[in-house]
């Protein structure tokens, strides 16, 4: 069984570029960890099932690595949740007792892949990348302490180097800007461009070939889905109308970051600049890969090209916000998509207090306007009545009265 992609939870955390690098991060490509010591524990542990008295498997969660308990609040849960699934499944975790046989050969091209990305992005840093036993249920993740593996999972080892390669890249990116499809699109497609870069894979072949066949239908179609925060079709997942893979906005966000590449003199300052886009539209613009579409698609419109790379009006509006709290010790921040919604800050804007349990405020801010709520921290976003958890708050138009909102509960990337 290869590695794919599908097979490994990207947490939205990267999407937003919000990991930050800890303790077990290198500057040197050369001293990134790449620790197995958990698949060792995990054996002892195996061995011991027939004759320990308890559960043997709480020795294993108790000297286990950051990976370890980076994959045990949503993925192992605890040391009696591991047994149980491994005395079911017993035989297929025999199975991968060999899988990380040749793993030091694995490890020697991962160091020299992240010593490509010192040359091309000097102030890099490197996340340990660590091989863990879980329960079958994820092929592994990212988190604030590095790449989890999960070893269980694995039928060998083909297409780790170049999933690590791709992970490797969200750890380096610094990209701002509404949480849109383009947004997504070049978050995703640009740590592909830069992986096969410094590796040489690319690790979402089917996608790239579906986009290179269809390329002038994808081309129109994605200029005018990709202000929208709705991925179907592109990102995660399809609605089926038609042959289309999965994750198309991979192949896109590519295409957009080789443009841009290709158009700079400086190569080295192109990589920084994809690894930290202040403006998705901008970058999109300086790229020019879908200036013929748009110039197709704002001709239809009657409108301007230049008008297709502003991400709101030039006039001002004043908007009142009411937000109810669920506690009357809630303090309510708002942050959106421009300097007065304090351009995607968590601690932008801090709300009134109006009533015990209502904050309110009301800004000049131009339209259309895309927020959300929170408590100071993207740690503490607010869940909104009747809204989509995680999505963006748009108001298109300047609104009769003042906007009411209703926080049901707070939660974190």
């Amino acid at each position: 069984m290869k590695i794919r992609m599908s097979h490994l939870f990207i947490a939205f955390v990267i999407i937003s570029g919000t990991l930050k690098a800890q303790s077990g991060f290198s500057g040197d490509p050369l001293n990134a960890v790449f620790e197995t010591k958990d698949t060792e524990n995990f054996w002892k542990a195996f061995d011991k099932m027939e004759t320990s008295p308890g559960n043997p498997f709480e020795e294993y969660m108790k000297k286990g690595s950051p990976g370890v308990k980076g994959f045990t609040e949503f993925r192992i849960i605890n040391a009696d949740s591991l047994y149980s699934v491994v005395k079911k499944r017993k035989e297929d975790y025999l199975k991968t007792k060999n899988v990380l046989a040749e793993v030091g050969q694995k490890e020697k091209k991962i160091k020299a892949i992240y010593s490509a990305l010192k040359y091309w992005y000097p102030e890099a840093k490197y996340p340990p990348v660590y091989f863990v036993y879980g329960r079958f249920n994820s092929g592994g993740t990212v988190s604030n302490e590095g790449i989890i593996i999960g070893t269980e999972m694995l039928g060998n080892l083909d297409g780790v180097t170049g999933l690590i390669a791709h992970e490797l890249i969200h750890f380096q990116q610094n990209n701002k800007g509404n949480s849109n499809l383009l947004q997504k699109s070049l978050m995703e497609g640009s740590a592909d461009f830069i992986s096969e870069l410094i590796s040489g894979d690319n690790i979402n072949t089917k996608s790239f070939k579906y986009g290179e066949t269809h390329s002038e239908k994808l081309c129109r179609e994605f200029v005018t889905r990709l202000k929208s925060d709705d991925n179907t079709d592109w990102l995660y997942g399809t609605s089926k109308k038609d042959d289309r893979p999965n994750d198309l906005g991979y192949w896109i966000g590519y295409k957009i970051s080789e443009a841009y590449f290709n158009k700079q003199t400086d190569k080295h300052k192109a990589i920084h600049d994809i690894l930290n886009i202040e403006n998705p539209l901008l970058f999109l613009k300086e790229s020019a890969f879908l200036d013929q579409y748009i110039k197709e698609y704002m001709a239809a419109q009657k409108m301007k090209f230049e008008d297709f790379f502003k991400e709101y009006s030039d006039e001002l509006y004043e908007v009142t916000f009411i937000v109810s709290v669920p506690d009357k010790n809630d303090e309510v921040y708002i942050t959106g998509n421009q300097p007065e919604l304090g351009s995607w800050n968590p601690t932008g804007i801090k709300m009134n207090k109006k009533t015990a349990r209502e904050r309110s405020i009301s800004l000049k801010i131009h339209l259309p306007a895309q927020f959300k709520f929170t408590k100071g921290s993207w740690e503490k976003q607010a869940e909104i009545k009747s809204g989509s958890k995680g999505s963006n708050i748009i108001v298109q138009g300047k609104p009769s009265k003042a906007l009411h909102y209703e926080i049901i509960s707070w939660f974190g990337k």
